[in-house]
């Protein structure tokens, strides 16, 4: 498999990958598989850095002002819905 064959097919994986490894979200073995592959490819590289000043501006922007608590926790319940939605995968039909 080609270097460009191999990141097509992790691209949107990678991509994810991107958001946890910017979280702190990976474990350490994760954490170097990603750290390798975005030394050796330029696209996902571009990407994580997008992401990561995309990520700084936010914080910048939102770090003084704190949602009210009330939706804070709507928002942490409803992720929580979707991340068991999405670990139990798709509905059967």
């Amino acid at each position: 498999m080609s270097d460009q064959d191999c990141c097509e097919s992790v691209r949107a994986e990678s991509l994810m990958r991107i958001y946890h490894y910017l979280d702190g979200e990976l474990t350490t073995t994760e954490i170097k598989e990603i750290s390798v592959h975005l030394e050796k490819c330029p696209a996902c590289h571009d990407e994580y850095e997008i992401e990561a000043l995309l990520k700084e501006l936010v914080r910048r922007s939102c770090s003084r002002e704190q949602a009210p608590l009330g939706l804070r926790e709507k928002i942490r319940r409803r992720i929580a819905v979707e991340q068991r939605t999405w670990q139990n995968g798709p509905a059967r039909t």
